[in-house]
C-alpha cells in the first residue's frame, strides 16, 4: 500500500510524501483531504493543484510497477502556513482609519505594535486609539482562523470653533434686581428700599467684554491640521451716562448716578427719579429717565417715563406707560366691569399700562396691558392683555398662577396653571394678531399680481397682433422688445407666486407652533382663537396643551416631570 506523510519542510509549511507501492488500494484527492482534516494541521490553507499533481504522478509511476513493488518518492508542498494579513482604509475626509485583518492560518498573529506599525507605514499619523489598537489584536486571536474583523484604529480631532466676545453684565438691571432682592440678617426681605439695590455710583463697573476665543485646532489620522474658525468681536457700546474705562478698554463703567440699563452691546444709565407716592399731591408724573416710587401709584393717577418704572406698592386705577420695563411689587387693581357682552374694542379699563419691554406684578384684576412679555405671579383676572411675545402666570420657574377669564391677544403663547373659573367665565385667548399681518401681506402680494397679470396678458396680446402682420408689415424689432417685455414680466410674476408661496407657508407654520399651556386644570368656557379656526372648551380638563393643527383646534394632555 502506498504510504502517505504530511512532513514539515524548510519554509514552515507541509508537503505531501507518497511512497508509492502497487496494489488494490486507491489513494485520491477525496482520501487526501479527509487525511488532512483529521491532522494536526487541518487549519492551514490547501493547495489542491499541487494534491492533483500529486495524485497525477502517484499514478503515472504506479501504472508500469508490477503488484507489491515501490516505485520513487513524491513530494509536494499542499498545506502552507499563513500569517495574518491587515489592510489599512482611511475615509474620504481622513478623520477615520479603519484596520482589516484576515487572522492566522496556523501563522503569526498580529500584535498591537504590528497594527500600529502597518498604519504608520501608510500614513496614518495622529489619533491613534491604543485600546482599539489592543482590543482588535486581541479579537483576531479569539477568532477563526481566515476570518475577517474589522476595527477603528485611529480617529481625526474635528476643530472647535471659537467662541464669540459677548458682554457680561456686571451689574442688575432694575427688574433683575428687585424681583431677586437681597436678603436682610434675618431672612426677610425688605422690598420697599430700593434706592441702595438699583443706583449705581460713579466710577462703577458696569459690563465687561468677555474676549473671543481662537477655538481648538484639530487634525486628519494622516497629520493634516485643521483650523478652526476664530469667534467674531464685539465693540461694547457705552451708551448714556457711561465711558470705556480708561484703565481697561474692556470694562465699562458708570459717569453718572442712576438706573442701569441693558442695551444692544453695552448699557447705559437712566437718571433717575425717586417718590414716596404718586398722589394727587405730586401731581402725573413725566419723567425722561427712569421713575422709582416706593409706595402706591394711586387712583387717577399717571405715570410716564422714558425709561423703566418701579412700584413697591399697588397700582390702582391709573395709567403707566414706560419705555422700558414696569415693575409692580404690588398689585394691579382696577375697578370691577361687566364686560361679558362687550367687544373689546368698547372697553375701557381703570387700569391702563404700556411698556415697549416687559411687565411684572404680584396679581392683576380688571386691567388693560400692552407689553412685550407680562408675568403676573399669582392671578391675572378679567383684564385685556396685549403681548408682542408671551404671557406667563406663575413663578419665574413655573407657570402655576391662575389666568381667570379677560380677553388675551398674543404672540407665541400663554402659560398658567389654570386658565378660566369653575364658573365658566368667558376666557379668550387670540393669536390672530400676527396672522392678520400675514394678511395683510398676501393682500399686497395679490394686488402686485394682479397689476403684473394684467401687464403680461395685454404684452402677450400685443406679441400675437405682431406676430399675425403680413411680412410687408413685419417690424421685427418692435416684436423684439415686446417679447422681452412680457418675459420679463412673466418672470415677475413667478417671483411674486413665489413670494406668496413662501408667506402661506410662513403663515400656516406660525399658526401650529403658536400654544395655550395650562400646568394644573382648563374650566369650561376657554376658547382659543388662531386666523379664522377657533374652539371653546365645553368640559373641565387635567394639565392640558391647546394647539392648532390641520384647521382645528385640539386640547391635548401634557404631562410634567
Amino acid at each position: 500500500m502506498t504510504q502517505v506523510n504530511f512532513v514539515e519542510n524548510k519554509k514552515n509549511n507541509i508537503d505531501l510524501v507518497l511512497q508509492p507501492i502497487k496494489n488494490n488500494t486507491v489513494i485520491n484527492e477525496a482520501s487526501i483531504l479527509e487525511l488532512i482534516e483529521k491532522s494536526e494541521y487541518s487549519n492551514l490553507q490547501i493547495n489542491t493543484s499541487n494534491i492533483k499533481n500529486a495524485i497525477a504522478e502517484l499514478n503515472s509511476i504506479l501504472k508500469p510497477l508490477q503488484e507489491d513493488k515501490s516505485g520513487r518518492e513524491i513530494r509536494y508542498q499542499i498545506l502552507e502556513r499563513k500569517d495574518a494579513t491587515i489592510e489599512i482604509k482611511v475615509d474620504d475626509d481622513a478623520m477615520k482609519a479603519t484596520a482589516e485583518i484576515t487572522t492566522a492560518l496556523g501563522g503569526k498573529n498580529l500584535s498591537p505594535k504590528d497594527i500600529l506599525a502597518e498604519a504608520q507605514a501608510v500614513g496614518i499619523k495622529k489619533g491613534f486609539i491604543k485600546e482599539a489598537l489592543i482590543k482588535l489584536a486581541q479579537q483576531s486571536l479569539k477568532e477563526s482562523e481566515g476570518m475577517l474583523i474589522k476595527g477603528v484604529i485611529a480617529s481625526g480631532k474635528t476643530p472647535i470653533n471659537g467662541k464669540n466676545a459677548r458682554i457680561k453684565q456686571l451689574v442688575q438691571c432694575a427688574q433683575d434686581r428687585i424681583l431677586r432682592p437681597k436678603e436682610r440678617d434675618d431672612g426677610s426681605v425688605d422690598m420697599r428700599d430700593l434706592g441702595d439695590i438699583i443706583c449705581v455710583r460713579i466710577g462703577e463697573p458696569l459690563a465687561k467684554v468677555i474676549p473671543l476665543t481662537e477655538g481648538i485646532k484639530g487634525y486628519t489620522v494622516t497629520g493634516i491640521p485643521l483650523e478652526p474658525n476664530p469667534g467674531e468681536d464685539i465693540q461694547m457700546k457705552a451708551g448714556e451716562g457711561t465711558v470705556i474705562s480708561p484703565k481697561n478698554e474692556n470694562v465699562l463703567i458708570s459717569t453718572s448716578i442712576g438706573l442701569p440699563r441693558s442695551i444692544e452691546n453695552g448699557m447705559e444709565i437712566d437718571e433717575v427719579y425717586k417718590l414716596k407716592n404718586v398722589d394727587v399731591t405730586t401731581g402725573h408724573i413725566k419723567f425722561e429717565g427712569s421713575v422709582i416710587i416706593d409706595g402706591d401709584v394711586c387712583e387717577g393717577m399717571k405715570v410716564y417715563a422714558k425709561g423703566d418704572i418701579t412700584v413697591g406698592g399697588f397700582v390702582e386705577s391709573a395709567q403707566l406707560e414706560a419705555g422700558g420695563d414696569i415693575t409692580i411689587i404690588g398689585g394691579i387693581i382696577g375697578k370691577k366691569q361687566e364686560v361679558e357682552d362687550l367687544s373689546t374694542t368698547d372697553i375701557t379699563m381703570s387700569v391702563n399700562i404700556k411698556a415697549e419691554g416687559n411687565v411684572f406684578a404680584k396679581y392683576c384684576q380688571y386691567s388693560d396691558i400692552t407689553c412685550n412679555i407680562l408675568r403676573i405671579e399669582n392671578q391675572l383676572m378679567h383684564s385685556i392683555i396685549h403681548v408682542n411675545d408671551k404671557l406667563w402666570v406663575g413663578s419665574e420657574d413655573k407657570a402655576n398662577g391662575k389666568l381667570i377669564a379677560g380677553y388675551i391677544n398674543a404672540i407665541n403663547s400663554v402659560h398658567a396653571g389654570t386658565v378660566g373659573a369653575t364658573a365658566g367665565s368667558a376666557t379668550t385667548i387670540t393669536f390672530n394678531r400676527k396672522i392678520k399681518d400675514f394678511k395683510n401681506k398676501l393682500h399686497e402680494i395679490d394686488e402686485q399680481l394682479k397689476i403684473e397679470t394684467e401687464k403680461t396678458q395685454g404684452l402677450k396680446v400685443a406679441t400675437n397682433k405682431l406676430k399675425a402682420l403680413p411680412k410687408d408689415k413685419a417690424n421685427p424689432e418692435m416684436l423684439k422688445k415686446v417679447v422681452s417685455t412680457y418675459q420679463f414680466h412673466a418672470a415677475k410674476m413667478g417671483e411674486i407666486l413665489f413670494e406668496k408661496e413662501n408667506v402661506e407657508e410662513q403663515m400656516q407654520t406660525y399658526m401650529t407652533e403658536v400654544y395655550v399651556e395650562a400646568t394644573e386644570r382648563v374650566y369650561h368656557g376657554v376658547q382659543m382663537n388662531v386666523g379664522d379656526f377657533n374652539d371653546k372648551t365645553k368640559r373641565e380638563y387635567g394639565p392640558s396643551k391647546m394647539t392648532y393643527f390641520e384647521r382645528k383646534v385640539h386640547i391635548k394632555p401634557v404631562t410634567h416631570s
